[in-house]
């Protein structure tokens, strides 16, 4: 019952709905539905920088000038004598590598044919583009396209120029999905990389682009201008060359050749970008080893459920002002970490689907259930308003901090009968409240109860009580929750885990004075602990005030063990609460736990004030009922006459 309690206030219904909706969301934009939100995520990371590549790479662009300049029409495949002598060119600077992105497939003009054939063949390390048709059944049912015989006889390798996206969409990943193609077939980037010495791995996982920068993975040179550049130009650089589009600046028109791609930077530069460019980055990724990967499927559902139940069930924990700006500090934390992550390492994480899915629906649900919980709370219990809670909770029911109609903050103590096995619990609490109301107010030592309410239709009562003062006074102006002052907080932060022997004193005192009242009532207590003795205005008083009864030998056993006298004595009597209070005593004057009782450490053996103290709980704690104190106003008269004691030596020291 104890661990179920303690679950149910770590995680009430609202905070585990929260988390199982905030984790649903993650799940749910993780399959094609948050395509958006994932690809958004991966574009967005680009908008906070980027490495740079060193590599030496030159990408010679078959642009709109060059075109013109050259007298090539888009609409027919250029003369193979102008790629003959860039190659020628190429060749005298001793470039690094050449990657054709161009498809050399039918003969135009053989004379031409050979020279080109002729210039890949005295360089030897021209990497050729292959096609791949539209044809069913994978890469092995003839669907690739080779480059001419001709040409591939004399180039040093080959693979296919595709791009995984459609023409005018955004190139994220790199194709094919699987790094490695069928029958030794690789990607045109594959190939490239593979033969500059590339340690590749046959059995990568979907990679997707890293980009180099809005400029793109290496310099860019018009096609013209390469034919006449100065010599040594690109020596030992990487070239790439391949088409570019008639119309980049409008990312979305359609171009004849289908030779256009929108990269994460189309959004700020406006600029769309050839296949060529594509083809270079992802080479650079081969080569450098730092292509992009999101983590394997079960990692990454196991981290959104897990994201998702924190940040639902946190939210739901916190007042609405607060969750607002938790929320934004979620936001940006992973932010943060998915751009750092995927900065320096080589993984990405779909982090817009925390931040723009999980965050908001837990946040919304936060705010919906709060709303719910007050308008519910406000129904339960006429007249006041929920400010923060439950504070405390026990086997008996749960307290609410409140506020009444005019403002004052209170106590407010909910008992449902639902609770219990059985009525017996629920009427004895609401019988003993019952009767410590009308004297509530009659000691300045009592808990004052303000008002009490019962729903038996409903099965429940509640009673609303003055308010302890609180552990930390700035607990408002800091945001934080309130927490009552009760005993054994004070000891906690005292030093040695005790008190002084004249605030023990002081204490005892006032617990005494209320105590002797009550009993003059006819009233017990049956609950005296640490935990339930509070302070009010400074003042220590006997909180958990539900179990007050009339006293009565044959009481049902209750209680907290070790502040229990032991059986056969029933619990339940005047000389019981007598027993409690002198272990109360010795908790905290000594700082040891109630079960070590009568122990006690050699510096508190050598103080003769603490041994006065002693001789007054060693008396109240007897075994014998008939050997301690006989009544609480015995004992208060014991106290205040080691307190006379100590006062008397202090005026002789003086």
């Amino acid at each position: 019952m104890k661990h179920t309690s303690v679950i149910k206030k770590i995680l009430p219904k609202s905070a585990l709905v929260g988390a199982a909706l905030a984790a649903f969301c993650g799940l749910l934009l993780r399959t094609p539905l948050g395509d958006p939100w994932v690809n958004a995520s991966y574009d967005s990371l680009y908008r906070f920088g980027a490495r740079a590549a060193t590599n030496p790479v030159v990408l010679i662009l078959m642009d709109n000038d060059s075109h013109e300049i050259l007298g090539q029409p888009r609409s027919s495949p250029w003369d193979r004598k102008l790629h003959a002598e860039l190659l020628n060119k190429l060749n005298a600077d001793d470039a690094r590598l050449v990657v054709f992105d161009i498809f050399f497939q039918e003969s135009n003009n053989p004379a031409t044919d050979v020279l080109l054939a002729d210039a890949m063949r005295y360089n030897g390390k021209v990497v050729l583009m292959a096609g791949v048709g539209s044809k069913p059944g994978g890469l092995d049912n003839g669907s690739i396209e080779p480059p001419l015989e001709l040409f591939r006889s004399a180039a040093a390798a080959w693979g296919i120029g595709k791009a995984a996206a459609e023409t005018g969409g955004v190139a994220r990943q790199h194709w094919p999905i699987a790094a490695l193609g069928e029958d030794g077939v690789h990607s045109l980037a594959w190939a490239a990389a593979q033969f500059l010495g590339a340690h590749l791995d046959a059995s990568a996982d979907q990679l997707w682009l890293r980009y180099y920068g809005r400029n793109g993975p290496g310099d860019k040179v018009p096609y013209f201008q390469a034919l006449t550049n100065s010599a040594g130009f690109f020596r030992g650089k990487i070239v790439f060359i391949g088409n570019w589009p008639s119309r980049p600046d409008d990312p979305g028109a359609s171009e004849s050749d289908n030779d256009k791609y929108r990269t994460p930077y189309t959004g700020q530069t406006g600029q769309a970008v050839g296949g060529v460019e594509i083809m270079a980055t992802t080479f650079l990724n081969l080569l450098r080893g730092d292509g992009l990967r999101r983590l394997p499927a079960g990692v990454e559902i196991a981290l959104l459920i897990l994201a998702g139940g924190v940040i639902g069930a946190g939210l739901c924990r916190l007042k609405p002002l607060y969750s607002l700006v938790t929320a934004l500090g979620i936001v940006l934390a992973v932010l943060l970490v998915s751009v750092t992550w995927s900065y320096y390492g080589n993984h990405w994480f779909p982090w817009l689907v925390v931040d723009g899915g999980q965050v908001p629906c837990a946040l919304a649900w936060a705010w919906v259930s709060q709303t719910r919980r007050v308008t519910l709370f406000q129904e339960r219990f006429p007249g006041y308003a929920i400010v923060d809670g439950p504070f405390g909770e026990g086997a008996y029911g749960k307290v609410w901090l409140v506020r009444n109609a005019t403002g004052q903050l209170q106590a407010l103590k909910e008992i449902q009968r639902a609770r219990f096995d059985d009525p017996g619990p629920y009427d004895r609490e609401f019988c003993g409240i019952k009767s410590y109301k009308p004297i509530s107010s009659e000691h300045p030592g009592l808990l004052h109860i303000d008002h009490v309410n019962a729903n038996e239709a409903a099965g429940y009562f509640y009673y609303v009580m003055e308010l302890g003062d609180a552990l930390d006074p700035a607990w408002e102006q800091q945001g934080e929750s309130y927490q009552p002052r009760d005993l054994a907080g004070v000891c906690r932060r005292a030093d040695g885990g005790r008190l002084p022997v004249r605030e023990c004193l002081r204490i005892g005192i006032g617990l005494l004075e209320t105590l002797d009242f009550l009993h003059q009532h006819g009233l017990v207590h049956r609950d005296i602990k640490p935990a339930n003795i509070i302070f009010v205005n400074g003042r220590p008083k006997l909180a958990d005030v539900g179990l007050v009864r009339r006293a009565s030998p044959d009481s049902t056993l209750v209680g907290t063990e070790d502040y229990m006298p032991p059986p056969p004595e029933p619990p339940g009597s005047k000389v019981a609460d007598i027993y409690a209070l002198g272990k109360v005593l010795y908790v905290i004057s000594t700082g040891k736990p109630v079960k070590a009782f009568a122990e006690l450490s050699t510096t508190l053996v050598g103080k003769p004030e603490f041994l006065r103290l002693n001789q007054i709980i060693c008396q109240a704690c007897q075994p014998a009922a008939d050997q301690r104190y006989a009544s609480a106003a015995a004992m208060l008269a014991a106290l205040r006459a080691a307190q006379a004691e100590l006062d008397a030596d202090g005026t002789r020291k003086a």
